[in-house]
């Protein structure tokens, strides 16, 4: 698991950690720290690497980028909000396919039986990448104590967007979604509407 989830993010870690313009952007958008709702910053490689910061309090919403903010009353929606807030994303198609997922123990070690997945998931890992989005968020529920996904990325590659995804269930174990990519899809993690399966 920490093989898989090293090679995804490996790409964006060094602009991430020299992305001192992510902290920058969410500092400038009042409410953002405890804003009882949706929060994240977004760090992406690219051409041009560029980052992105965004919430949404149920009452109004703040996204800010390079040079630009928007603010206004809340949609309630979080599709409508990562759109906002992913504007430089590149259009590109989800990737073909269901998409798959890995189950590890509360140590990352895989569960049985899924070593034909782990070598189909690193086969696609191996092709030109045309891009990496890293977004980190908190969601505020009141039914709920706050739960960050460890790791939640866009990857590109020349067959389309997935989406990586790795969080822990009940018990300490991980799940690891490996998913045709689109903000919609994004939408459904942080709303909590989380497939059990691919």
């Amino acid at each position: 698991m920490h093989t898989v989830t090293s090679k995804i993010l490996k790409p964006v870690r060094a602009v991430a950690a020299a992305a001192s313009s992510a902290t920058d952007l969410f500092e400038s958008l009042p409410g953002f720290a405890g804003s009882g709702g949706v929060c994240g910053v977004a760090v992406a490689l690219f051409d041009e690497p560029w980052s992105s910061a965004f919430f949404d309090d149920r009452k109004t919403f703040g996204v800010a980028w390079e040079g630009a903010h928007l603010s206004g009353p809340s949609s309630g929606s979080i599709a409508e909000l990562l759109g906002l807030a992913f504007t430089h994303l590149p259009p590109r198609p989800p990737a073909p396919g269901e998409g798959l997922y890995l189950d590890a123990d509360e140590r990352g070690v895989l569960e049985p039986g899924q070593e034909c997945l782990v070598f189909d998931l690193m086969e696609e890992l191996r092709r030109p990448r045309l891009g990496t989005v890293l977004v980190d968020f908190v969601r505020d529920r009141d039914d709920e104590p706050r739960r960050p996904w460890e790791t939640l990325a866009f990857v590109d590659d020349d067959r389309g967007r997935h989406l990586a995804v790795l969080g822990r269930r009940r018990g300490g174990h991980r799940r690891f979604w490996w998913l045709p990519g689109s903000v919609a899809r994004l939408a459904e993690f942080v709303e909590g509407r989380v497939p059990e399966h691919a």
